[in-house]
């Protein structure tokens, strides 16, 4: 039955996974090409895109230990039929910086001490190659950097190298950096506590002990602030030929949805939507396929194999925490700065920046800073090559990306008292219009409008009043809210409300064409007016993407200063 059909949402765990009869996408053969590259690497992607799954591959099958379950573990995959030379050659010490408390500098620093200590016991147990008093004497070192250089002083002999692995290297680190800069600094510096430990393990690959090496994390920036304490590392991020080593690509989402999916005259359509909602990451300019984020799909297809039916909300609500964090990205420096940042990429749905592979923290965290960070950490993406090779064109991936940024920025309009947010009626003003009752709606925009004094009018244009009408479409929750999506004879539509795939009741339905016009200006009132409702007219009947929609309104929506005027045609 296809209910029975067991994803791996959740579990990371390699040999949970390749015998616990869970499907997965085979990406063993990433392996094969990761052994013919440098020994130390570093493979960086947003977190819950598939690289803890990955690194547990790794895990078990470099680690000597795990031998006798080689054929058990490997067995069906690609890298078990064709094995590489270092197969189960290594002793496997692998750390994962993801759980630490970053609170505060003390429970930081405490942290990581406690979390170096407890995998170096484990570590030492498990291969019983040093006394008990030799064991005690590196995990009773109260600095993590002491602790590594008295385990690597003592390792140094042994002839069998260790494969160290780091899952979510700068998951503490980022913490750090976006809630106190100096801090991130201080704890990267020449005498800090995470770069002392790098240099610990940059020593130890210079004497043998660690033969190979491979961290994952979101970001270079803790890297590249080690700088010379770390400068061993071939990074793999941008590489063409690792773009899909993590998340899926739209024949794995395609091979996994058929596994469940009853009615198979729908497989089409649940690709549009789940590309629309978890597509369109690209790491490499030169790539021609976008990523899905695997951690979205498999909560998707785990709901879904249920009932057949769309969960009720498409964002996991177990990884919101993990992109809800916009209000501290924008306020961690220069907070006027990356709201205009916020402001371009809302507006046009594209920003323009120089690419940076290494980050220089000598330098002020400026605006190019702001959006590479905000890309690595998976809130922008890669849109193509900018015009005379003049930076890169970067872009929000997909609508639940999207719907966080228009969250976060109705947060910022109604702390500056320029979004009115009325709870309880916006509910009651959504319903209406789901009900295909537009006036409640429109009144509430105006109503915004009103409440702004004649100053904040000397910047008003129809963008602003399109950003308004969009903010409350999106904070109602009932509907999918694209704005100026490119039709398939030309053109823009302003802002489309539609039904949310995962809404199976009748709901009506809107495509708008906004004007602005200032007081001065209301002799233009009818031309405008009847100028748009041609434009609609010619979207409605030429734009193949509104064909099928039911219910669907054309409203012409014009504001002369705060006054509405509007119609539907």
């Amino acid at each position: 039955m296809k209910n029975q059909v067991k994803f791996p949402y959740g579990v990371s765990n390699a040999e949970q996974v390749t015998t616990g009869d869970y499907v997965f996408i085979d990406k063993t053969h990433f392996v094969e090409l990761l052994e013919n590259q440098e020994k130390f690497v570093s493979f960086l992607r947003p977190r819950r895109i598939g690289k803890s799954f990955f690194v547990s591959i790794l895990e078990y099958y470099y680690d000597l230990r795990q031998k006798h379950k080689f054929d058990k573990i490997f067995s069906k995959t690609y890298i078990g039929q064709n094995p590489t030379p270092l197969a189960s050659s290594f002793r496997v010490l692998k750390f994962n910086f993801s759980a630490i408390q970053t609170h505060t500098n003390e429970s930081s620093e405490d942290g990581f001490w406690s979390n170096i200590k407890f995998t170096l016991e484990s570590f030492l147990k498990s291969y019983n190659f040093l006394s008990k008093e030799e064991q005690t004497e590196i995990t009773s070192q109260k600095n993590p950097a002491k602790m590594m250089t008295s385990f690597f002083q003592r390792y140094k002999d042994e002839t069998i190298p260790i494969f160290l692995l780091i899952d979510e290297y700068d998951h503490f680190t980022n913490e750090i950096l976006i809630r106190n800069l100096t801090e991130f600094k201080n704890s990267v510096s020449k005498d800090g506590y995470v770069r002392k430990f790098y240099e610990s393990i940059k020593v130890a690959t210079e004497n043998g002990s660690v033969g190979r090496f491979f961290i994952t994390g979101v970001s270079p920036m803790t890297l590249d602030s080690l700088t010379s304490g770390f400068n061993i590392v071939k990074h793999l991020t941008h590489s063409l030929e690792f773009n899909d080593l993590a998340g899926f690509t739209e024949d794995n989402v395609k091979t996994l949805l058929e596994l469940v999916l009853e009615d198979k005259t729908r497989l089409n359509t649940i690709m549009k939507d789940l590309k629309l909602w978890y597509n369109g990451y690209k790491f490499n300019i030169n790539t021609e396929k976008t990523i899905y984020n695997s951690n979205m799909v498999l909560y998707f297809l785990d709901e879904f194999k249920k009932s057949q039916k769309y969960p009720r909300q498409m964002l996991d609500p177990n990884i919101m925490p993990d992109y809800g964090k916009l209000k501290q990205m924008f306020e961690m420096a220069n907070v006027n700065s990356n709201l205009e940042v916020l402001k371009e990429i809302l507006e046009t749905d594209e920003i323009q920046s120089e690419q940076i592979y290494q980050f220089d923290l000598s330098r002020p965290f400026g605006e190019i800073e702001f959006v590479n960070f905000l890309y690595y950490l998976g809130n922008l993406t890669i849109k193509r090559e900018g015009e005379f090779n003049l930076g890169t064109i970067y872009k929000i991936p997909n609508y639940v990306i999207g719907e966080l940024y228009w969250q976060y920025y109705a947060y910022v309009l109604k702390e500056r008292n320029e979004f009115q947010y009325p709870e309880r009626e916006l509910k009651n003003v959504m319903r209406s219009l789901a009900a295909g009752n537009i006036e409640p709606y429109l009144r509430l925009v105006e109503s915004n409008l009103k409440a702004l004094s004649n100053r904040d009018f000397q910047r008003f244009d129809e963008k602003y009043v399109k950003m308004i009408m969009l903010l409350y479409a999106i904070e109602g929750r009932i509907f999918y809210v694209p704005t100026e999506r490119e039709t398939s004879t030309g053109g823009y539509i302003d802002l489309e409300i539609y039904i949310r795939s995962n809404n199976t009741s009748k709901h009506a339905q809107y495509i708008f064409e906004i004007k602005y016009l200032k007081k001065e200006e209301i002799n233009q009132l009818e031309k405008v007016k009847a100028d748009a409702s041609i434009q609609l007219q010619n979207y409605r009947n030429t734009d193949v993407f509104l064909q099928d929609k039911e219910d669907l309104h054309a409203i012409v929506v014009v504001f002369v200063k705060d006054e509405l005027h509007w119609e539907e045609i």
